[in-house]
């Protein structure tokens, strides 16, 4: 049972992580076409 505990706590831990990097890349509202053109003008 070890053995699934360390790849479930790795998995939340990878998907936690792109959470993260989503919300960096992207925010925190919802995404949508316009909000993303918009994103991609500003840099």
């Amino acid at each position: 049972m070890k053995l699934w505990t360390k790849i479930k706590k790795s998995f939340n831990n990878y998907l936690n992580h792109l959470a993260e990097e989503n919300k960096k890349a992207f925010g925190e509202g919802k995404l949508d076409c316009c909000s993303l053109s918009k994103q991609e003008n500003k840099k």
